[in-house]
């Protein structure tokens, strides 16, 4: 199945394609109306089964056009940062395993947002951008407003010796830790299903 864009919508993918290879519990819509694509967070929060969506057409950019319209988009950028020894950066927000990010401001590009972001939510600085990794998509509500977030990601490298985080606790934030590959099994079962995707196309 080729993919052309992947949201996550209430933490499970809505896959924007030309073609089609359904699983079980996949629901897939054939050329969504625009009254379709507005009613999905409702049908993926009262029907908690549907693991991926997916929307097929012939038209896959006008599709996310569409799609994207009915949204306030908010930009963002975050980085996975490696240090000397090759471990990674991450950050325990809510009560959940994450990875520093944050809106960019008006004034800034892309790039200085992402590592301005790491610093202030964790301490860490003397950053380095290596590559761009990936941008992800997620939607969310604020005030009743919907938003569609589209967060730019960068592999970051750390080269300095003060390796002690500093949670920024007025973000939710408590733990700082690095953290070797493999991860275990109490990160992996406890973060997000698009920080799961992310961190699988950090190169080795």
């Amino acid at each position: 199945m080729a993919r052309m864009y992947e949201v996550y919508i209430l933490n499970r993918p809505v896959i924007f394609t030309e073609n089609t290879e359904a699983k079980q519990n996949d629901l897939v819509f054939h050329e969504p109306s625009k009254k379709q694509l507005q009613e999905l967070p409702n049908l993926l929060r009262h029907d908690t089964a549907i693991k991926t969506v997916i929307l097929e057409s012939k038209n896959v950019q006008m599709l996310w056009m569409n799609f994207c319209i009915l949204y306030k988009e908010v930009l963002a950028a975050g980085c996975v940062v490696e240090n000397q020894d090759g471990a990674f950066l991450w950050i325990e927000r809510n009560t959940r395993w994450d990875l520093p990010k944050g809106k960019v401001e008006p004034s800034e590009s892309i790039e200085e947002a992402a590592t301005r972001e790491v610093t202030e939510e964790t301490g860490i600085d003397r950053l380095s951008l290596r590559s761009h990794l990936r941008t992800t998509y997620h939607t969310y509500e604020e005030d009743g407003i919907p938003i569609l977030k589209t967060t730019f990601w960068f592999h970051a490298f750390h080269d300095g010796s003060n390796t002690t985080g500093i949670p920024q606790s007025a973000e939710g934030i408590t733990d700082v830790q690095w953290k070797f590959r493999p991860f275990g099994d109490e990160l992996l079962e406890n973060t997000y299903p698009s920080i799961l995707d992310l961190v699988s196309s950090i190169p080795d």
